[in-house]
């Protein structure tokens, strides 16, 4: 997604009551949207500029911020414009201005033991708070692939990879990476489908490192509620765990422990939830094909730098520590 010019963020900005502008620049991240850091006489906050123009979408998000929020989960809130509305059309773009998370967002890699269950009670909490709420239109993943399709995903990946030339580490790691996932694909004990047995609820969808914000070994923030899913809770604890896991955290035993302690969730639906991540995360190709086929360079970061393994490997791991 091409930046935006000082002219359109102005006439965006416009829509709010700021006060007079000190600086725009882009936040790093944002390999979906893009995000700027707003400073300005009122003080500093967030503009996300939206890849989708999906107003339905960003409306969701904000009416599940609001909801978690009333219900102690510490989530940046949605700025009203000055016309009372939380998205914004504008100069071509859709967008939202958000309060700034508190805290310090870290690395996977940083996260610390302390900081690991403070993140899976939080999560614990999070599921608790949604738990009742209808699906009006969240995500809801299947998950089935096609085994044979997907290796030849990974095959146009690698074709790309090699023409642009293998440059750094990250460009290292997403070639053995690629090769390992695509040998496993081909595999038959490679399971390409999966039924969840336990029931699905409202979830955040993105509950990842990435999303984390701490102050000192407290949770302190969540963001990025865009992708908010109705998946089983289960199913996104493993997900989070296991890109604690993926970022080189040695904790993730710890976050995973912590929502046990806090949920009272029992093994067969932590199970369960293990297993369809495990169908989702073995068929993931995003990064790899963000980064090389369509040029976004931010995907980059989601690429780990360690051997692929199939994720119920990394689970059996992950739960023999807990």
């Amino acid at each position: 997604m091409p930046e935006l010019s000082n002219a359109q963020l102005s006439a965006l900005l416009g829509a709010w009551s700021l006060g007079q502008l000190v600086s725009v620049s882009k936040a790093e991240g944002g390999a979906t949207n893009l995000v700027y850091r707003v400073e300005a006489s009122s003080g500093v906050t967030f503009l996300r500029v939206y890849r989708r123009a999906d107003r339905h979408t960003a409306l969701r998000e904000h009416a599940l911020i609001e909801h978690v929020r009333a219900r102690g989960i510490p989530a940046p809130a949605a700025i009203a414009s000055s016309a009372g509305e939380t998205v914004v059309q504008g100069a071509g773009q859709l967008c939202a201005l958000y309060q700034p998370a508190r805290g310090l967002q870290i690395g996977a890699l940083d996260v610390q033991r302390e900081q690991a269950r403070a993140a899976g009670e939080v999560l614990a909490r999070l599921h608790q708070s949604t738990r009742t709420l209808a699906d009006v239109g969240y995500v809801r993943w299947s998950l089935a692939w096609d085994g044979p399709a997907w290796v030849e995903r990974l095959v146009q990946v690698e074709r790309a990879l090699l023409a642009l030339g293998v440059a750094d580490a990250t460009d290292e790691w997403a070639l053995q990476r690629l090769r390992e996932q695509r040998l496993w694909l081909a595999e038959p004990e490679c399971a390409h489908a999966y039924v969840p047995r336990f029931p699905a609820q409202v979830t955040h969808g993105d509950y990842q490192p990435a999303n984390w914000f701490f102050e000192g070994g407290a949770f302190s923030s969540i963001i990025d509620w865009e992708q908010g899913a109705f998946m089983p809770r289960a199913y996104e604890v493993a997900r989070a765990a296991g890109f604690l896991f993926a970022g080189g955290s040695a904790f993730a035993p710890a976050f995973v422990a912590a929502y046990v302690a806090a949920s009272g969730i029992g093994p067969a639906e932590l199970g369960d939830g293990a297993r369809a991540w495990a169908c989702f995360s073995d068929h993931h190709v995003w990064a790899l094909e963000e980064a090389y086929l369509h040029g976004n360079r931010a995907a980059r970061r989601y690429i780990p730098q360690r051997p692929f393994r199939p994720f119920l490997s990394v689970w059996s791991e992950l739960t023999a520590q807990t």
